[in-house]
């Protein structure tokens, strides 16, 4: 049974179609805190941002390494996926004549454990007010570190994005399909399976329109974004999600940002649809520069479990001030509920068991505060620490029945999550950059002694180096340390499996103007390690192949 929260929704016509490209985003380096709320402010130009297309050269870090992420998004640490296209400052045009920029970018290469690599990015010609892209992408992985064959895994990827400027508004558009292959692999040793018995073929569609005001004749502002994604797996699951976000602002002082979620989710012995709302009025107060947000947040939603209320009522404030020499302390206190969705976790973990159930988690206090600064110009840092009391909290465990399918369950007691997040960019010069994360978890639960598969510790370095005018080297290293798997049976002891050290890099030489190689490794430390427990991974992964760009 479910409440039966009523909401009516009515969604524009999608245009261009897309989840991960934009044609325009506020400039933005790689690796700065993305606040999960969006704040309205009008632009007094109009133009276009950053293209983002296929970086010609290098696939410089895993996916899902951020050096920081906000620590209410706790998402699941996935190795061996690809993660090509990144982002990148396009070629800048120059007086020269001789001088040209591009548009079009390809890489492919073929490595170990037969993997080979395909990624094109075409993008239409750069004019002021509109824009189109196209990106295509493969990756795959013939074989494993178990039984061959039956430990591989595969991502095809398709994105369309667009976008186009007028001079009332913007829209930024696009489509995004991608198709995973995974195997069911961490079955006990020796056992006889066939390999399209264990296979595990998922769907990916994600749809996107965003409108944002690009007029600046008044005292409103306002964005919208409309989101339409459906999971599909070769079993029985199936879901499609709606999704809408609506911001307003008034006169710079006034602000409502709304979001509304339907859900229909399909499975063996599961039919159930779902809804999430949200709003969020505060008034913005600026006291010689302290900027300061108060206002509520109501939340609203229909999964009906044990003492998961339907409704939620909280105080909202969101503070920052400026200090001396360019730093900046910020805190913000918010609370009501996560919709968590199939298509996520899917997406994540990618030998999910069937018949998932599905629950949103509510945040029954969430905190956090820090400081952010730049002790030089080339040097910037933040460091941020949080609390959250969360009822509901993913965990991930194997199956008792069968250990090679990963369970998605739910503490239902308040976990209580401690959280330091610090990161630190330093422009070294033209040539060289580094960058560092350091995360920091500790988890508390009167219904768990340990919160499964979750890491208390991870440290992110990655660089990026113009080794000679024709050579570019970029490598990442990441340590994950903390994880606990629980045992098979209940009365089996928890796992302690073993910190992970992985380092990747990546070689690229630009032998003419349009053609170049690379040489990349990952996990160059061949070590044996498991993100999920009976899973090993891929020990040295070397590939090389030929870039273009047009």
């Amino acid at each position: 049974m479910k409440h039966n929260t009523k909401i009516v929704w009515v969604i524009g016509t999608i245009l261009f179609l897309s989840q991960t490209a934009w044609s325009q985003v506020d400039d933005q380096q790689d690796g700065e805190v993305q606040d999960a709320e969006i704040v309205i402010e009008k632009e007094r130009k109009i133009k276009l941002n950053n293209e983002r297309k296929l970086y010609e050269f290098i696939k410089w870090k895993p996916e899902r390494t951020s050096v920081i992420s906000p620590p209410s998004e706790f998402k699941w640490y996935i190795y061996d996926v690809a993660n090509e296209p990144v982002d990148f400052e396009p070629a800048q045009a120059s007086v020269s004549e001789n001088l040209r920029t591009y548009r079009h970018y390809g890489k492919a290469g073929l490595g170990n454990y037969a993997s080979p690599l395909l990624d094109v990015s075409l993008t239409g010609a750069s004019v002021v007010d509109h824009m189109i892209g196209l990106n295509v992408k493969h990756r795959s992985f013939g074989t494993g570190e178990v039984d061959g064959e039956n430990s591989g895994a595969a991502v095809t990827e398709l994105n369309i994005f667009g976008g186009l400027i007028r001079e009332q508004f913007r829209l930024e558009s696009g489509l995004n399909y991608r198709l995973e292959k995974n195997y069911y692999y961490g079955y006990p040793e020796g056992t006889v399976v066939g390999n399209n018995d264990i296979k595990h073929r998922a769907n990916f569609l994600n749809l996107n329109l965003g409108i944002v005001d690009n007029f600046d004749d008044d005292d409103w502002a306002y964005r919208a974004d409309f989101n339409f994604r459906n999971y599909s797996d070769n079993f029985n699951a199936k879901e499609n999600t709606i999704k809408g976000e609506f911001d307003l602002g008034y006169s710079e002082i006034l602000y409502l940002n709304t979001e509304v979620v339907l859900s229909k989710y399909q499975d063996v012995g599961i039919d159930e649809s779902r809804s999430y709302f949200r709003l969020n009025p505060y008034y913005r107060l600026l006291i010689e520069g302290l900027i300061l947000d108060l206002g509520n947040s109501v939340s609203l939603q229909n999964d009906d479990f044990p003492d998961l209320g339907s409704s939620r009522f909280f105080p909202y404030a969101k503070a920052s001030y400026p200090l001396l020499d360019g730093y900046t302390v910020f805190a913000e206190l918010d609370g009501g509920y996560t919709f968590n969705s199939l298509y996520e976790f899917a997406g994540e973990v990618g030998v999910l068991n069937q018949s998932t159930t599905l629950a949103n988690s509510e945040q029954l206090f969430d905190f956090s505060g820090g400081i952010s600064g730049n002790p030089t110009e080339r040097l910037s840092l933040t460091a941020k620490v949080s609390f959250q009391s969360v009822r509901y909290l993913p965990v991930m465990v194997n199956n008792v029945l069968d250990q090679s399918r990963i369970d998605l369950i739910y503490d239902v007691e308040n976990s209580k999550i401690f959280a330091f997040i610090g990161k630190a960019l330093y422009e070294i010069n033209a040539s060289h950059e580094l960058s560092m994360g350091v995360n920091l978890f500790s988890y508390s639960s009167k219904g768990y002694d340990q919160i499964y598969h979750r890491p208390t510790s991870e440290i992110l370095i990655s660089g990026s180096h113009e080794v000679l005018p024709r050579l570019q080297a970029k490598w990442n290293f990441t340590f994950m340390g903390g994880l606990v798997a629980r045992g098979i049976q209940v009365t089996d002891p928890d796992v302690n499996l073993e910190a992970i050290s992985k380092l990747d890099l990546e070689l690229h030489y630009q032998l003419k103007e349009q053609w170049g190689i690379f040489l990349s490794g990952e996990n160059m430390m061949n070590q044996n390690y498991s993100r999920y427990l009976y899973y090993p991974q891929r020990g040295i992964q070397i590939r090389g192949g030929a870039t273009f760009r047009f």
